[in-house]
């Protein structure tokens, strides 16, 4: 089976749904013979920050010569960008033999009790610890898919979990408060892994530290173990200065917002919590990491003029984040392509872009559970004032937005599937004019 049909099979597995639960993904893991225990593991779970403390790790960790596997989900363009190795996608025909092998397996526990059918993430979860498994790699950073503890991935048992800031998400699975939404990204702290978190809400660090303190197993938090100094962010990256086990000077990265420091801080700190378990990481590896790492589609600038500004945000505290830094850059008011999918706080998203917006264009990706335009198109009209539109083609959005921005920059914003969408409408525009993808 070509490699187009093959993941049009697997994404046919979301009919599925969401399966919050273990039973499943261990059976699985069982009959496929265990991956996850062939290899060493960092899990990170959270609600905004998650991404881009697996990709600082995972970066760092590859600069001090070790063969690291990286998963993370969702992807932006192609399903390969879920599973890395050393910084390159899975190939399409390792995709495809694992697949092939794998639904195999899928189908005969389906056979029995309609019940064990796998949902696409359980499915491509076994597949990537599969992968990783044969390539024999050194360590595995795994990113949580939702919540933590029932998250398939939490057969991991790994050396180190962290937990990056948490908001209200997903709350018709994990619950409606801070405290409930806590306890299961909680879930994934196990004995004999110490922890390493970045969030500051007090009720949130109650759980945690609750948490850890069951497990017997130390945290480090944020503004007391570990820190972030004379931080100065640009238009090109952000500087900033650590403070923990080491202190680090001058440290800089390519991704904006101050918020990436303390992202960087969290996994400078999974290190040195690594290295008490043998693995020895050089200053030269943190600092070159931290330069190398790159997260498309996360504030992502690109095109300076005109501006257009990619960026995956899909809750109200990630938005918020998003244009306080767009504020601090003194890159508003901007025109902003918003589209969000329906299991999220779309008013609460847009009323973070309110105060920020000269136009607001509500569109939807093609994704199945993508908030219809119209609906959103209807929150907007009661909270925004301003210039406003619709359309139900992205494309046809992300054409206006550029198009018409009056002298101001453009940000797509609220859904990681329409920035995914964004990146090949831009790459498609800009190869048609014989300009680079990236300016």
């Amino acid at each position: 089976m070509a490699y187009a049909d093959l993941t049009r099979w697997m994404f046919n597995l979301e009919r599925f749904g969401i399966k919050l639960g273990l039973e499943n993904a261990t059976e699985f893991l069982s009959r496929i013979g265990n991956p996850q225990n062939d290899f060493k593991s960092i899990h990170v779970t959270g609600t905004n920050g998650k991404g881009s403390v697996c990709v600082y790790t995972a970066e760092m960790l590859r600069q001090n010569g070790l063969k690291v596997g990286l998963y993370t989900s969702p992807h932006l363009v192609d399903f390969r960008e879920r599973i890395r190795l050393n910084g390159s996608d899975i190939s399409e025909s390792d995709v495809v033999r694992l697949a092939t092998e794998l639904r195999a397996q899928m189908e005969s526990m389906a056979s029995e009790n309609s019940e064990k059918q796998l949902t696409f993430f359980e499915f491509t979860t076994g597949l990537a610890f599969r992968y990783f498994s044969e390539q024999d790699v050194d360590i595995v950073v795994a990113e949580v898919g939702m919540g933590g503890r029932l998250d398939a991935t939490n057969v991991l048992k790994p050396e180190v979990a962290a937990i990056t800031r948490i908001g209200l998400e997903h709350t018709n699975y994990l619950g409606t408060t801070i405290p409930e939404i806590a306890r299961e990204k909680a879930g994934i702290i196990k004995g004999g892994a110490n922890v390493v978190t970045c969030e500051r809400n007090p009720d949130a660090l109650s759980v945690i530290s609750t948490t850890c303190d069951k497990k017997g197993v130390r945290l480090r938090k944020i503004d007391s173990d570990f820190r972030v100094q004379r931080v100065t962010q640009t238009v090109d990256g952000t500087l900033f200065d650590y403070a923990g086990a080491h202190n680090l000077e001058g440290l800089s990265t390519r991704l904006l917002g101050d918020y990436q420091a303390e992202n960087a801080a969290a996994a400078i700190a999974i290190l040195e919590e690594l290295s008490t378990r043998g693995f020895r990481i050089s200053e030269e590896s943190v600092r070159e990491g931290l330069k190398q790492t790159v997260w498309p589609g996360r504030m992502d600038i690109i095109s300076k003029v005109p501006l257009v500004i990619f960026d995956g945000s899909h809750n109200p505290d990630g938005v918020r984040t998003t244009v306080r830094v767009l504020d601090d850059l003194k890159l508003k008011p901007l025109t902003f392509v918003l589209g969000c999918m329906d299991d999220k706080d779309a008013r609460g998203i847009v009323n973070a872009i309110v105060p920020f917006a000269s136009k607001i264009i509500s569109t939807q990706t093609r994704f199945k559970r993508a908030l219809p335009s119209v609906k959103l198109a209807a929150i907007v009209r009661d909270e925004f004032q301003g210039p406003r539109e619709r359309t139900d083609v992205s494309e046809e959005a992300f054409e206006r937005a550029v198009d018409d921005t009056m002298g101001r920059g453009v940000c797509v914003i609220g859904s990681l599937y329409l920035v995914g969408e964004a990146i090949q409408w831009w790459k498609g525009r800009t190869s048609a004019r014989g300009l680079p993808h990236k300016i």
